[in-house]
């Protein structure tokens, strides 16, 4: 960890920063500062047509993405870039038909490491090697574990664009009725459970937790409990560790909340993770678990509203225990038809012309190796659980293989209502496995 961060944390101690009410921070029309990449003189001079798909949270409320394709477009005048948008989980099953009829896009954001895994992507090697060729820190300029995110069987197939990992947000005014400590280094499951007793006022129809069924953000709590859902690699093979003491025992925390009402079950319906921070803001719930773009939203459209944000609970798990990953990256699909031109296109709109406008626009935070030590950022004191919890995150993989993320998608949900969660996850276990065998050497 740098110095810069280390005085930055520091000063989290010193002033109880993720407390401070002062910590919204100002939108601002932020300017691009520092050239794109060099212009690619072997660009063929024909005109064509670049189709580019994004996810719908990234472009529903800014038009940042639109104005880096102008400036491409000045760049090289013979490109047009056209944007779709869709829903993020739509995205894979809509390349998989596009390639079925033969007409794949040129660029779409994605969780690469699943895309690859699937068949879906083309593998970039030689457009790396390439860029390095021109410019020595290509690759060194972003995290190991967003590189990772982006590589199959030792082969890149993309360019990482930003990184994420969950926090525990929480409403001050709630902790200061109830008398309750902000939660800290020492804020484990123990107090964690006290507090939510103390938060729940059925009266009022408050909750103390805000929850989700969706996977990737239970498997926060699974990490941070030192579990893990998928082991092994591509290489030698992977093995479900779906129904582990360490994920029963979480789920099983998880369930206790809600059967206890210290939490309303969650619904069953998809992207159900937009209704605790919906909840939260109307102060129908204390604390939930969400990414940097929930503090983003919070602070621009609420700046007055008392947000807290802590790291999650501690647990026993102790130094196993690790925050849940999240890397979205672009990728050209298999059989892409304007390969060279999409590549440089992912370079563009992953530079750092456009890095600080990503994070000041959209609350998404670019994958680069200067993101913990920049001082860009330490106006907003509460950012700082998210950059902490970097140093210790796991990753979320098991959507390289769909269909048996679905059944740990059901266990999650038939745990919430009234199955045992070791049952729920046992059977999932016996369903997933068999799809994992494809990947066997």
């Amino acid at each position: 960890m740098g110095r810069i961060f280390t005085w930055l944390i520091l000063l989290f101690l010193l002033t109880a920063c993720s407390s401070a009410s002062s910590a919204a921070v100002e939108e601002i029309d932020e300017p691009f500062v520092g050239n794109p990449p060099a212009i690619n003189p072997n660009i063929p001079p024909e005109k064509i047509t670049l189709e580019v798909w994004f996810d719908l949270d990234f472009t529903k409320n800014d038009n940042l993405f639109e104005e880096i394709a102008k400036d491409f477009e000045n760049a090289y005048p013979q490109v047009k870039v056209e944007i779709q948008s869709f829903v993020r989980e739509s995205i894979p099953q809509k390349i998989t038909r596009a390639l079925q009829v033969g007409t794949p896009p040129d660029v779409v954001q994605g969780h690469v490491y699943a895309m690859a895994g699937r068949g879906l992507a083309e593998p970039l090697n030689q457009q790396w090697q390439e860029w390095e060729q021109i410019d020595a820190r290509a690759r060194r300029q972003f995290l190991a574990s967003a590189l990772e995110a982006c590589t199959w069987r030792d082969s890149l197939y993309g360019i990482p664009l930003d990184i994420y990992t969950l926090v525990l947000l929480y409403n001050r005014d709630h902790f200061d009725a109830a008398n309750l400590p902000y939660p800290k280094g020492d804020f484990d499951l123990a107090a964690f459970s006290q507090a939510a007793a103390a938060l729940t006022k059925p009266a009022e129809k408050r909750y103390a937790l805000g929850l989700t069924s969706d996977p990737w953000y239970v498997y926060a709590w699974m990490a941070d409990a030192g579990g893990d859902l998928l082991v092994g690699t591509p290489e030698t093979g992977f093995s479900l560790t779906l129904d582990s003491k360490n994920n029963v025992d979480a789920l099983r925390f998880l369930t206790k909340i809600a059967e206890d009402g210290y939490a309303q079950r969650p619904t069953t319906r998809p992207r159900d993770y937009e209704d605790p921070r919906k909840r939260f803001l109307e102060g129908q719930v204390s604390m939930y678990l969400g990414g940097p773009w929930d503090i983003h939203i919070i602070q621009s459209t609420d700046p007055d509203f008392p947000l807290g944000v802590a790291r999650l609970p501690k647990t026993l798990a102790g130094d196993s225990a690790a925050s849940v990953l999240g890397s979205s990256g672009l990728f050209i699909p298999r059989g892409a038809r304007h390969q060279e031109v999409a590549f440089e296109f992912m370079k563009w709109v992953t530079s750092d012309r456009y890095a600080i406008p990503m994070t000041r626009r959209l609350g998404r935070y670019p994958a680069k190796t200067w993101l913990q030590t920049s001082p860009y950022f330490a106006e907003n004191l509460l950012l700082i659980p998210f950059f902490s919890q970097l140093d210790a995150v796991r990753p979320y993989r098991l959507d390289r293989f769909p269909e048996t993320e679905q059944a740990f998608a059901d266990a999650i949900k038939k745990s919430f209502y009234d199955t045992d969660p070791a049952r729920a996850l046992r059977e999932a276990q016996r369903i997933g496995q068999p799809f994992l065998q494809e990947d066997l050497p």
